[in-house]
């Protein structure tokens, strides 16, 4: 799939591509040196073809890069081939060219290239355009930046971003990153984004729409959110990710930043597991749909898979992906092994058609740690049909020890589980009672983390989880004797504790330390500590986290109380009448009080209308892991790493409601963190941030 080259720069070393041709990945070429671009260049914008989803690059390594484009014809058909140009220079008028390659874009893989370029210089800049047959080239050309030698004592600079609904909003976040970029000093700048996922969503035609996206090719298949349709083969995702890759914002941040990409769910089916959909409260098993996410995320997302060089004694598991023979049985019946995947030969080829958990190197200070979230998963603790009927939603405001119990399977109880389990007034049948414990990771990738961040020498390992670690959840029981705590939603780390506390017990035991989680999801910001059991009399941290709010999608705080009637006994858990505090018609997120300093307090606020009467009813046991929230935001994050410490900013911007134009989205705030290195069996630290700009509702 991939067509590969070398350029004409020697760095006294093994080559990074004769790893990749020892594993048998790919074939290399070299480029010659002193040459003359001899390819004749349209202007811009002009010719037969053009370059609608800009270009791209992914993964930097020490000496090379992987590019990405795609290319078709203006007007009538785009022939099944197209044959293309790759130039890359040190120079952005492309006078002092590195690379001059001949490629083709073919229709079997909907015209898109991806171009690993090798033998380049470690932590340089390049630039790079991609030419068409007739001289067209794009509007964008673009710009990457190659990682620094393994031991290089340099600061390393990332974004982190999420959650971007096109139908939800606009991509100004992106124009903001980019513009703030441009004013940093030549030192201060971004080295690479790390998404999260959710790069795409599988639904056309959700709610209010901002921006409409077209039909999709198949129709889509049936939502439980009315007239929206979800995508079901690959021509479906394929429209989505060309769609998305038009917006001008994200185009030009494709363009400016190396880009290093998990998947969360969106990419395929809201909060599903392995091939198993969640449009209906019973689910049903697709994988002929997650065999073509797979492959429309390969063609469009570049990443570096099959061969990558990973961690020193760690094997790589990442791969390209692979087609495969698909049946649409579904798997749901299926027998489940220990590994918690169900045992049908059609969901074990879609899940295995390729894997995308790695780890790159920046430096001596970073080791970036890249999970995959969704495809070996267990099924929800408690099963979507049980949690309906229990609650009306899926996998939000769940009984947190019943999900406990449920996660734990055949384990709880130290290996006695319950027969039985309550419903309302009920006793029914526990379907989880000879199952194995919940897996967010599955075993063998699990395994793989736990080698890799034992094994890294970096100063800090960042840990890219699609989900967040650090619970969110609501002490109902301060408001209400009869009532439990409730998790905000079991689709993350929280509804999967036992294997949470394994892995972060492991950590501890072992003494890793300076593991940073850096996750997303949950459309909103918020950061904290680790611990190794959350529901222990004295919990330990272990590490700790930064979650990202989306770029586009609507803010927790804001889906809540659309959900919640004006007079629901329960909305002064989630809003505020801004008339009462000087924002005259806005309503304010009482959902970030509720979060930090619990239910009781946010009633104390809303009975009272004083700030300091509802913190003075505070709950000192409530999510005391948190050091922030801002539950009311979009925005993105950024990280700087050195061997002295860790600064993490989380950047909230204006409501993605609305077009902001060249200079993007207004930032509304900055909370900016400062954690020191902790070292092996210590414990981390994390104080409140420091807050430009208005801080988020309660704090004054």
């Amino acid at each position: 799939m991939f067509d590969n080259l070398k350029t004409s720069t020697d760095l006294n070393r093994r080559s990074f591509l004769e790893r990749m041709l020892a594993a048998g990945a790919i074939v290399a070429t070299t480029a010659t040196t002193g040459f003359i671009p001899a390819t004749a260049i349209a202007a811009a914008g002009r010719g037969r073809f053009h370059f609608p989803q800009g270009l791209a690059s992914a993964d930097p390594q020490p000496g090379g890069i992987m590019l990405w484009t795609r290319v078709e014809a203006r007007e009538r058909q785009t022939p099944d081939q197209v044959r293309l140009t790759l130039q890359m220079a040190e120079t952005p008028d492309f006078t002092r060219v590195v690379v001059e390659r001949s490629l083709s874009a073919n229709a079997d893989r909907d015209h898109t290239v991806r171009v690993l370029v090798d033998g380049l210089k470690p932590d340089w800049t390049y630039h790079y355009r991609f030419i068409a047959e007739d001289g067209s080239v794009g509007t964008l050309t673009g710009r990457t930046r190659t990682a620094p030698l393994p031991n290089a004592d340099r600061r390393v600079k990332l974004a982190f971003v999420s959650c971007q609904n096109f139908e939800d909003g606009f991509y100004g976040a992106y124009r903001t990153l980019i513009r703030q970029d441009e004013k940093a000093a030549p030192g201060d700048r971004i080295d690479f984004v790390l998404h999260l996922g959710d790069q795409i969503y599988e639904t056309v035609g959700y709610g209010n729409a901002k921006r409409a996206l077209p039909a999709l090719p198949s129709g889509g298949g049936d939502t439980k959110w009315g007239a929206a349709r979800h995508a079901l083969n690959l021509a479906d995702f394929r429209q989505l990710y060309r769609a998305y890759l038009s917006d001008p914002d994200y185009r030009e941040a494709r363009a400016r930043f190396p880009f290093v990409s998990i998947w969360d769910d969106h990419e395929f089916v809201n909060d599903y597991w392995q091939t198993i959909v969640t449009f209906t409260p019973e689910g049903r098993s697709l994988p002929s749909g997650k065999l073509a996410a797979n492959q429309a995320w390969f063609e469009y997302i570049p990443a570096l898979l099959t061969g990558t060089p990973g961690m020193e004694g760690v094997a790589p598991a990442a791969k390209d992906f692979a087609p495969a023979e698909i049946i649409d049985i579904d798997a749901r019946n299926a027998p489940v092994d220990d590994a918690s995947l169900l045992q049908e030969p059609n969901n074990l080829a879609a899940i295995g058609s390729m894997t995308i958990y790695r780890s790159l190197r920046f430096g001596r200070h970073v080791d970036l740690v890249l999970t995959d979230t969704r495809s070996y998963r267990s099924d929800h603790a408690i099963p979507d049909e049980l949690a309906m009927a229990m609650t009306g939603q899926a996998t939000y405001m769940l009984p947190q020890s019943l999900v406990a119990l449920m996660d734990a399977g055949r384990t709880a109880n130290g290996g006695n589980p319950p027969a039985m389990i309550p419903l309302g007034d009920k006793q029914i049948p526990n379907p989880r009672k000879d199952h194995p414990a919940g897996t967010l990771l599955g075993p063998t990738q699990k395994e793989w983390l736990k080698q890799t961040l034992t094994v890294s020498n970096a100063t800090w390992k960042l840990l890219a989880t699609s989900v967040p670690f650090l619970p969110m959840r609501l002490d109902m029981g301060a408001i209400d004797p009869k009532a439990t705590t409730l998790v905000l939603t079991a689709d993350a780390w929280d509804g999967f504790p036992a294997e949470r506390r394994e892995l972060m017990t492991y950590l501890r035991d072992r003494g890793v330390g300076n593991v940073v989680s850096l996750s997303g999801d949950h459309h909103q910001s918020f950061a904290g500590l680790i611990n190794d059991d959350y529901d222990a009399p004295s919990p330990t941290p272990v590490a700790v986290e930064f979650s990202v709010t989306g770029i586009s999608s609507t803010p927790v705080f804001r889906s809540f109380a659309g959900y919640l009637k004006p007079d629901s006994p329960l909305r002064p858990l989630v809003a505020a009448d801004g008339d009462r505090f000087g924002k005259p018609g806005e309503m304010l997120p009482a959902f970030n009080l509720t979060l930090r300093h619990g239910t009781r307090a946010a009633m104390a606020l809303a009975k009272s209308g004083d700030i300091a009467t509802a913190l003075a009813a505070d709950n000192p046991q409530q999510n005391r892991h948190l050091r922030y929230v801002d539950t009311d935001s979009n925005g993105y994050g950024l990280l700087t790493a050195d061997g002295n410490g860790l600064v993490a900013e989380l950047v909230t911007v204006e409501t993605a409601k609305h077009q902001y134009g060249k200079d993007g989205a207004p930032i509304r705030r900055t909370a900016r963190f400062t954690v020191a290195p902790w070292g092996r069996h210590a414990k981390p630290a994390m104080a409140e941030p420091e807050i430009t700009g208005e801080k988020p509702f309660p704090l004054v």
